[in-house]
């Protein structure tokens, strides 16, 4: 059955006095995501962006091989140690380094430092430091499957502060629990709908949907890379799989989504971005695969501007000024 893309347009009016105060109209763009029914604004010029590339130098460099703790030097010191149900200390594959986290979100709460390197900018990571890094986030959710069996789970990474990054050095954390989050309850509670009143998967329809289309980026293995007809933020872009258990942590599937992040980054930094956000969400069985989203924050320096202001963090409206179908031919071109 074909997925429906919702959309309606409004006009702001008003006397510009960028041009001489005629009256001027402004489209604003409502789009409504097909899975879950949430909107999206897209609304032009909203994204804070600096006129010039900020200079993060210092910044990155404070304190490096000092007192960060997850560096080479410390972080076998500094780190906690995991629990007996974990057959490891600590996780260790290629430079990535696996522990809990001091400062836990959820029942199981997990870190993974990604990198030997105090900082990396985002356009200088390899496909082998998410590899490696979800390769150890891995290990330690099926040590935690076995212990305990939790209902929601998803490796997620911030980097810098204007994406909500208190530590500078590269490090993704894992989640896992029962309750899940507000979105990934909303998403698996759409999954089961959909299936349940059409009979196939949501993301099995929207690959066949937007394959040939604007939004299709590209494809890395099996892993199919779309721009979401309703991004969650700017830059949105999701990479949907046909895994619906928790793989292997040597699946091939774990290097192809290294291989697509490791290009989006690289699409980024060209915009001027330098700090991004994702989340891998594990599949649930069938109509529920893993899914990676991943979105362009405002760049870091010393006078950024959030851009998640009161539509996001009090409305729970998504706002962003770049429709996908612009930039998802822009995306492909790194693939």
């Amino acid at each position: 059955m074909p997925i429906e893309f919702n959309a309606h347009t409004h006009d702001a009016q008003f006397h510009s006095p960028l041009e001489e105060f005629e009256l001027v109209e402004m489209p604003i763009e409502h789009r409504v995501d097909p899975l879950t029914g949430q909107e999206t604004r897209l609304v032009e010029q909203v994204f804070p962006a600096p006129e010039t590339e900020p200079d993060i130098d210092e910044y990155v460099t404070r304190g490096e091989d000092e007192l960060c703790f997850f560096c080479p030097d410390m972080v076998g010191d500094s780190t906690p140690t995991y629990p007996p149900f974990v057959e490891a200390d600590r996780g260790n594959v290629g430079e990535a380094t696996g522990f809990p986290n001091l400062f836990p979100y959820a029942e199981h709460s997990n870190v993974v430092s990604l990198t030997e390197d105090h900082f990396r900018r985002m356009e200088e990571f390899e496909p082998a430091h998410f590899r490696d890094g979800f390769t150890c986030a891995l290990e330690f959710l099926h040590d935690v499957m076995a212990h305990d069996d939790p209902d929601y789970a998803s490796i997620n990474m911030n980097l810098l502060p204007s994406a909500g990054s208190s530590v500078v050095h590269p490090h993704m954390q894992t989640i896992a629990d029962n309750h899940g989050t507000n979105e990934m309850r909303r998403i698996r509670a759409s999954e089961r709908s959909y299936m349940d009143e059409h009979g196939e998967s949501y993301w099995e329809g929207l690959v066949a949907e937007e394959r040939d289309g604007p939004r299709h980026i590209a494809s890395t293995g099996d892993v199919e890379w779309i721009a979401p007809f309703a991004p969650t933020h700017h830059w949105h872009v999701s990479a949907v799989t046909d895994v619906t258990t928790l793989p292997d942590p040597t699946d091939s599937v774990i290097e192809e989504l290294a291989e697509g992040i490791t290009s989006v980054l690289s699409y980024y930094a060209d915009q001027g971005l330098n700090a991004h956000n994702f989340a891998l969400r594990l599949g649930d069985g069938d109509g529920s695969p893993m899914v990676l989203d991943i979105v362009g924050r405002t760049p870091f320096g010393e006078h950024y501007v959030s851009d998640a202001f009161f539509f996001t963090t009090i409305h729970d409206e998504r706002v962003v000024d770049v429709a996908p179908e612009t930039y998802a031919s822009e995306v492909s071109e790194y693939f």
